[in-house]
């Protein structure tokens, strides 16, 4: 957890810092797939007054099975299934767009309609596109990813 806690502070202050400056902009848009869409999420809803965009591809937001049952603070605050259900402001949400693409094919179909449950449980506003013949792979995200683009 400390070199994924370093790895976020250099994307936060050093590649939110240039994108901001070289784009004139207060706020970065987040993508990622698989395990990517996690990084991108979790780094959108811990720091939401730096992201205005936010879009998971196939998204893997269970980080459970990578910590054989250890758990603590840092794990907690890291596993956006565990904190989003208690954010006492869910208002502070509602400036971004959020885009939660799956498929029928996709095996972390599940995963990307939890997080759906919890925003909704939230009131926090969201699109969970689950696509007709899209899967868990390239192949498909290179596809959706522009289609999402075209639709902000």
């Amino acid at each position: 957890m400390r070199t994924h806690n370093a790895y976020e502070n250099v994307i936060v202050r050093d590649v939110f810092d240039l994108a901001r400056r070289e784009c004139n902009c207060h706020r970065v848009a987040v993508c990622g797939a698989s395990l990517g869409a996690y990084h991108a999420a979790n780094i959108a809803f811990r720091h939401p007054d730096t992201v205005s965009h936010l879009i998971t591809l196939s998204g893997s937001f269970d980080i459970s099975s990578f910590f054989d049952g250890y758990h603590d603070d840092n794990i907690y605050f890291n596993s956006p299934y565990e904190y989003m259900p208690n954010v006492p402001d869910p208002w502070k949400y509602n400036h971004m767009s959020i885009i939660l693409g799956t498929g029928e094919w996709d095996n972390t179909r599940h995963e990307s309609y939890r997080l759906s449950e919890i925003l909704n449980s939230k009131g926090i506003k969201h699109w969970l596109d689950d696509g007709k013949w899209r899967g868990h792979d390239w192949n498909y995200w290179r596809d959706m990813l522009p289609y999402y683009l075209s639709k902000l």
